[in-house]
């Protein structure tokens, strides 16, 4: 089905090329080493290992673990990234971006083929695993999760998936949930929860200040993190009932939906600077600058989560502002963190909001509640991460 799968492909890329390349000259995303994603640079290190990560927030928690692996496995790792905003951000020499997904395409980017090769959470692209497999390469799939609309998707296609999920020597899966999904696929699946939590764990606390951001305020701040367009009525009735009591902080998870955001706001009279304009913000700042958010959390008092107060949406990962002690909120709508949200709310360290419709609920919970401090369940999480990496240097010892 390989064959199949790669024919269609082709046959689809061919037809949609016109689109293609209207889309790259018009749209700097799309544009952005276009050329790359068809004729990839051969990688040209031996003794290697490969990470493949998608987006930004993936690249994040990879970089900040890498050197526990690169220790482990006694090699350097070369890292694929999907999107462009995550190859910005890789400040590793050894980054590129991965190519369209043909095997005849991997071929020509892996004339030397890693020792082991790690795919993080979701990606499962059927030529490039194949490739890898055709060279002998141990494949592990880790902190690996699957959402219930992707598994109904995958056994759908099972005549493709079914081979290619189960073509990976190891699946570390990130909740008993995950692994019970990926085992209709594959036998080879393991429990060792969720790396990012160690991710942070085994950092040091980036730390800005309110001043960073010229805001003069001596209000507390409230940030809005990752919110999509489909949100934004729920934004909206956020800022217009806590701007009194809060400096508001608006980060979109989406750039390209950044004017929409502020038509919106722009509509409803309220007054916003953005951050690029490097201007005094006195009530809401739009976070307008990629790889931020973390510096914000780091001053912030409150945080709420945004794709999660949308049927259609699965929420983002709540670990983060609880690592920085914010009082972190989210709603109803966290199908991709339904396990860390449900430990973290045991520990009293995220409220959730049952219902889209129970807004008046984040007033109570932000001029009430205390958050209680993180540290003793971020120091027990060393186990993750070690979880990790021993099963991926077993899996590599494996003949």
């Amino acid at each position: 089905m390989i064959v199949v799968y790669n024919v269609l492909l082709t046959l689809l890329l061919l037809f949609f090329l016109p689109f293609l390349l209207i889309k790259a000259a018009t749209n700097k995303r799309y544009r952005y080493h276009f050329l790359d994603r068809f004729f990839p640079k051969p990688i040209s290190k031996s003794n290697y290992f490969l990470i493949h990560a998608s987006s930004f927030g993936e690249i994040k928690t990879v970089l900040s673990l890498l050197n526990e692996f690169e220790k482990g496995l006694k090699s350097e790792a070369v890292i694929s990234v999907f999107t462009d905003t995550a190859h910005k951000f890789s400040d590793k020499k050894d980054t590129f971006l991965m190519p369209i997904d043909l095997i005849f395409i991997h071929k020509r980017a892996l004339p030397n083929p890693p020792k082991i090769a790690l795919f993080f959470e979701t990606e499962i692209w059927p030529s490039y695993i194949y490739t890898l497999k055709k060279n002998n390469v141990r494949i592990i799939l880790f902190n690996a999760r699957m959402s219930e609309n992707s598994f109904k998707s995958y056994k759908k296609f099972g005549f493709l998936f079914k081979k290619t999920i189960g073509s990976f020597d190891l699946i570390i899966a990130k909740s008993k949930t995950d692994a019970k999904r990926y085992r209709y696929f594959n036998d080879r699946v393991i429990v060792c929860g969720n790396i990012k939590s160690c991710a942070f764990n085994k950092k040091n606390k980036e730390i800005s200040s309110k001043e960073d951001f010229l805001i003069k305020t001596n209000k507390p701040i409230l940030t809005l993190a990752s919110f999509h367009k489909e949100e934004l009525n729920t934004v909206l009735e956020i800022i217009s009932n806590l701007k009194n009591d809060f400096f508001i902080i608006l980060a979109p998870r989406h750039l390209e939906d950044l004017k929409l955001f502020e038509s919106y706001l722009s509509k409803n009279k309220t007054f916003y600077i953005r951050r690029s304009e490097k201007k005094v913000a006195n009530s809401l700042l739009i976070l307008d600058t990629m790889g931020e958010l973390e510096k914000i959390y780091s001053f912030s008092n409150v945080s709420i989560i945004g794709g999660s107060f949308h049927e259609n949406l699965k929420g983002h990962n709540p670990i983060e502002p609880v690592f920085y002690n914010n009082l972190t909120i989210c709603g109803p709508y966290m199908e991709s963190f339904k396990e860390e949200v449900t430990l973290l709310k045991k520990h009293n360290l995220v409220y959730q909001i049952s219902n889209k419709d129970e807004l008046n609920k984040i007033n109570e919970l932000v001029k009430t509640s205390n958050t209680t401090k993180p540290d003793n369940l971020f120091k027990t999480l060393s186990y993750i991460l070690n979880c990790h990496i021993f099963n991926t240097i077993n899996t590599l010892k494996t003949s």
